[in-house]
């Protein structure tokens, strides 16, 4: 056997060591809610849970089984996983690794993050600029029991509800080799849905509606000004500059956006994302970032198209999502349904 195959058999034995351990160690959620040693804090974020679920199946139409959340598992307060995603320096061009079942994905999982870490070193040694993320939630699209994790309690409610709405949205639509199309349909249908069902719960008016909305609209100020600078990027790296000048030059336009962003802070969440101000240039976080904030513009439309009903937009991109091409079936095809 070569040593690639050996490594290929190692890593799949690692993902089956860390999904056991989660399926064994987990427990019932009616466990977790009688058992006195539980805190409220924790008992109030599995109540909602159960009242997003609830939503998620009623409301919306998605996928939210028992056998979804239907377990809690305590990580112990670490990260349940690590993303390794990579990309050429001089273009935007995500680096694919294939799997059995879900086809190419541009992220490679792992359990530990010493096996994440010496992915990401490996491919920054092959030339790529590359990052080791840490995740707050997965799905298994449906194929195992997926558990509320503890370090999901550590959002506040709107946050949280998003999560478990993105998270049931994988295990409705999920479209092989289109990672993009997946991951922007569950994001955009995380915001939406958590946005109605904190209206159900609250009412229209409320200030907890209020305040979630509030956060969003900073949220896709932020992803408006990032879309800016990767499109700036984008346009330097399709020209027919050297590739030295390209490396300079996009340098020059990071550093000058960061300067931007200073300029336009107050409109930018007025210090959220001040976190940007520390970020190193490299392809992998900006496509990372844009693979979960694309297209919102074509999903909001819609949404529109279907008079704001999430369950009858879920269908279209249930049916977009089946087409050759997802993107251009949501600006055509999907008008009719």
């Amino acid at each position: 056997m070569s040593l690639q195959a050996c490594a290929e058999v190692d890593y799949y034995l690692h993902l089956a060591r860390g999904q056991g351990r989660i399926t064994f160690d987990r427990r019932s959620l009616r466990d977790v809610l009688v058992d006195p040693e539980t805190s409220i804090e924790v008992v109030r974020g599995l109540q909602l849970i159960e009242e997003v679920r609830a939503f998620a199946g009623e409301t919306i139409g998605l996928d939210a089984s028992a056998s979804n959340f239907n377990d809690y598992y305590d990580t112990g307060g670490d990260p349940i996983a690590w993303n390794v995603s990579a990309s050429p320096p001089d273009r935007f061009e995500a680096y694919l690794w294939r799997f059995p079942v879900v086809g190419a994905l541009p992220y490679k999982g792992y359990f530990n993050r010493r096996g994440a870490i010496a992915e990401r070193d490996r491919l920054i040694d092959l030339g790529y600029e590359a990052l080791a993320s840490s995740v707050s939630a997965y799905s298994t699209l449906g194929y195992l029991s997926d558990p509320v994790l503890s370090t999901m309690l550590d959002n506040s409610e709107d946050r949280l509800a998003e999560l478990v709405l993105h998270e049931l949205t994988h295990a409705t639509v999920y479209v092989e080799d289109e990672t993009d199309y997946s991951e922007s349909v569950a994001s955009f249908i995380g915001k939406a849905g958590s946005l109605a069902f904190l209206s159900q719960r609250y009412g229209p008016a409320s200030a907890q509606l209020q305040q979630a909305r509030s956060r969003r609209a900073n949220g896709a100020a932020f992803q408006a000004f990032l879309r800016d600078v990767t499109a700036q990027l984008d346009s330097l790296y399709e020209s027919d500059s050297p590739r030295a000048e390209i490396m300079e030059e996009r340098q020059h336009l990071f550093t000058a956006s960061k300067q931007t962003y200073l300029e336009r802070r107050g409109e930018l969440g007025e210090g959220r994302y001040d976190g940007f101000l520390d970020w190193e240039l490299n392809n992998a976080r900006l496509l990372s970032y844009r693979r979960y904030h694309s297209h919102f513009d074509r999903f909001d439309a819609v949404l529109e198209r279907q008079g704001g009903d999430l369950a009858t937009t879920l269908q279209v991109f249930v049916h977009c999502g089946a087409a050759q091409n997802p993107w251009k079936c949501l600006d055509s095809e999907g008008e009719g349904l």
